[in-house]
């Protein structure tokens, strides 16, 4: 997994926060690989009795958002639809919040030498 880094504030609650997670090589041939991208969605707000209501209300945003969406091209490059690969518990946990992380990968072909 990448490294990743986050000292912005946290002051809002609920929040979210999305950040580039690793790149796999799904599948390597003479002349090309396809490369996948992984972008965690991170989802945390404050302990009590309104935070399973809250986590699952952006639970279901985010999924309905970004599941199956299609990111188009870039740079000359189709990529893949969005597909929610992971769901488990946040990176870096602080105490006083509960959440969940959602991890979503795309991918696209990338031309080598032939």
């Amino acid at each position: 997994m990448g490294f990743t880094s986050d000292k912005g504030s946290r002051s809002a609650r609920p929040l979210a926060s999305v950040s580039f997670a690793d790149c796999r090589v799904a599948d390597s041939k003479a002349g090309a690989v396809n490369v996948q991208p992984g972008y965690r969605v991170t989802l945390l707000t404050t302990k009590g009795d309104e935070a399973a209501a809250l986590v699952d209300a952006a639970f279901v945003a985010v999924v309905g958002a970004l599941h199956n969406w299609a990111p188009g091209e870039a740079a000359g490059r189709r990529w893949e639809r969005l597909s929610l690969l992971l769901v488990g518990a946040p990176q870096y946990p602080e105490d006083g919040l509960v959440g969940v992380d959602l991890l979503f990968t795309t991918g696209a072909r990338f031309d080598g030498q032939p």
